[in-house]
């Protein structure tokens, strides 16, 4: 499966955050330093003496306002392209149905249709009820020849990763024996605040 969507996310979310941040920050600094208020006051009347005199230079000839503003329009435009971009690529590859498939043949001929929560449930069967897993999810992607699955664990925290991945991969055999079904599987173990903090008793 393609990376690239995912170092996006992050790479746009990362940004985001870190401006939230910088002018948090300065907000608490203005409201709680009659210093540092003296000072970004300073700078900020500097900043905007500057951009005037920019604008100041750059205005067209016979205009009042400065080329500078379709610069700003041309990236802005672009930051909108990018981002519908980004919105087509989210999930790009991910199917619905794991199985869909017309069967003529037979005494009543018709189209046989298996989902991913059925997939799920039969991982769940076959996992049988567990102390060691926080979570588990399931999920179609549409790959060549075959229609791939990705099996997204949460184990709990001290579970020994080797020995888990093994027996979901095996479940995940299992259930596609039962449905009758193949393709690849990719089982993707993640630990995060819930597996640190689930309660113990919790079971799939």
């Amino acid at each position: 499966m393609n990376q690239t969507p995912r170092l996006l996310n992050r790479l746009v979310i990362s940004l985001l955050g870190l401006m939230l941040l910088a002018g948090g920050l300065n907000a608490v600094l203005v409201a709680s330093s009659e210093g540092y208020a003296r000072g970004w006051r300073n700078v900020a009347s500097d900043l905007g003496a500057w951009f005037d005199a920019m604008l100041a230079r750059t205005t067209l000839p016979g205009q009042k306002d400065s080329w500078l503003w379709i610069v700003v329009a041309a990236l802005l435009i672009c930051a909108i392209l990018l981002m519908l971009w980004w919105i087509a690529v989210q999930g790009r590859g991910r199917g619905g149905d794991y199985v869909s498939r017309f069967i003529p043949d037979g005494a009543m001929p018709g189209r046989v249709e298996i989902s991913q929560s059925t997939v799920e449930q039969a991982l769940r069967h076959f996992l049988g009820r567990r102390s060691d897993m926080v979570s588990i999810n399931v999920s179609v992607w549409e790959l060549e020849p075959e229609v791939g699955l990705r099996i997204k664990v949460q184990p709990r925290k001290g579970t020994a990763p080797g020995a888990l991945g093994r027996d979901v991969a095996r479940a995940a055999r299992l259930a596609q024996d039962a449905l009758g079904v193949g393709g690849p599987v990719l089982i993707y173990l993640v630990v995060g605040t819930r597996s640190r903090f689930a309660r113990t008793e919790r079971v799939l």
